[in-house]
């Protein structure tokens, strides 16, 4: 978790105290009203995505000075926990990488933004794809955390509204081979997966052990694992890395886009490839995939230019209110006001895509669906994407497929690569209730 101070020097940096790989301070060669202006300084420390160090280091981080201006925790546990306590001391919240549908709620969260859009962004594109290939039933199996739980609660009421039934649902907390005994049980074909990278290398060992894997079953996973995590050696498991390969094989992932597929440059006035560049030159040789928060990199650096280009938006306000950002302390609402403000209407391209806000601070971005083909079919395997804006009004879905190989009937189902030059397809929002958690 970070935390940021404004400074009166000149440029944007400082030090970034013990803070991921992923927060890289913007670019100098970036926005120069923003040299110009703004100063920046962050301190911080790693929480391990662990609630209780993060309450420890957020007390060290509030009773030591200097003052803090911004938060920025990065997984949805912590930041769960920054975010409801922030409001007592009139602090904004910015992650970038929380995906928790509860952070959505502005009643238990009021200052909080995030670069990372909800996980519950995936649901609509993944009922179009059950649509489209007018799959009537589906199963679920997650892990019992909040996240997922609040996502397939999302799930379930898109699915229904659609005319699709949630035939199985079952839920592990750390074993989940009773689980996938019962999917299997069940006869399920269409199975939504929700879990972490470590439980999904138990699920699939115990999923290979029930042979539930195929051109009979359809699995639909979450995008953000690191590549080859099948292939990670892993003592929790007591499977091979060529059936877990197997097991594998044919599974769909939805994921939103973390860098920006167009050559364009904003605020930092880096292109993605050459951001990537950067950030592998200062990695010095080493792997990402084995580089914590390195996926998620475009993210944090997008997080950081939307808060130094938000700072400097409130510049002018407050000097007609006859306040400058150095006057903050932890009891003026005016400051956190102007913050919110200048957060809340925030559009820039960053080097994750464009960067904006939605009503309820969560980043509205495009949707990568990739699948995962045997080597043979490797030229046919293709990312998919689906630009998707949610907001409170009737919005349109783009999707583009080619040879996406699906099945999920019979043994003598055609399992051929079908492709689909596009479809369209007008979908409303979700419902306030359940945004709101």
């Amino acid at each position: 978790m970070l935390s940021w101070r404004w400074q009166r020097e000149g440029g944007i940096g400082g030090h970034l105290g013990t803070c991921p790989v992923s927060t890289a301070p913007p670019s100098p060669r970036g926005d120069r009203a923003v040299r110009d202006k703004a100063a920046v300084r962050s301190e911080g420390g790693f929480t391990e995505c662990d609630p209780g160090e993060a309450t420890k280091l957020l007390y060290d981080l509030l009773y030591t000075e200097p003052i803090k201006i911004v938060l920025m925790p990065g997984c949805s546990s912590v930041s769960t926990l920054v975010a409801e306590a922030a409001r007592m001391w009139n602090l904004i919240v910015l992650s970038y990488g929380s995906s928790s549908p509860a952070l959505s709620n502005r009643q238990r969260f009021p200052t909080f933004f995030r670069t990372h859009p909800s996980a519950t962004l995936h649901n609509p594109t993944r009922v179009q794809l059950f649509q489209k290939w007018k799959w009537t039933k589906i199963a679920t199996i997650q892990q019992t955390t909040e996240v997922f739980t609040s996502t397939l609660d999302d799930l379930e009421e898109r699915v229904k509204e659609a005319g699709i039934e949630i035939s199985v649902r079952q839920s592990f907390l750390t074993d989940p081979a009773v689980a996938v005994k019962n999917l299997k049980r069940q006869d399920a074909r269409i199975i939504v997966g929700l879990f972490y990278e470590t439980e999904a290398r138990k699920v699939f060992c115990e999923v290979y052990k029930e042979r539930l894997f195929g051109k009979k079953y359809v699995w639909f996973l979450i995008g953000w694992y690191a590549d080859n995590w099948f292939k990670i050696k892993d003592p929790a498991i007591n499977c091979t890395v060529e059936q877990m390969t197997e097991a594998v094989q044919g599974h769909v992932t939805t994921e939103i886009v973390m860098l920006n597929p167009e050559t364009v440059r904003g605020a930092s006035n880096l292109t993605s490839q050459e951001f990537l560049d950067q950030l592998m030159s200062k990695l010095g040789g080493k792997n990402p995939e084995e580089t914590g928060g390195f996926q998620e990199a475009p993210l944090a650096y997008d997080a950081v230019w939307a808060l130094a280009l938000a700072l400097n938006k409130t510049v002018g306000p407050l000097k007609a209110k006859g306040y400058r950002l150095e006057d903050f302390n932890y009891n003026n609402r005016e400051i956190t006001a102007e913050i919110y403000r200048a957060l809340n209407t925030s559009s820039f391209e960053g080097v994750s895509g464009h960067v904006v806000f939605d009503a309820q601070g969560s980043r509205m971005a495009w949707t990568l669906i990739e699948q995962l083909q045997e080597p043979r079919c490797a030229p046919k395997a293709t990312a998919v994407n689906s630009r998707f804006y949610r907001s409170p009004v009737q919005h349109s879905t783009f999707l583009r497929f080619f040879g996406l190989t699906l099945c999920g009937g019979t043994s003598q189902e055609d399992c051929s690569p079908r492709a689909i030059v596009s479809f369209r397809r007008t979908v409303g929002s979700a419902s306030p209730k359940r945004r709101g958690r």
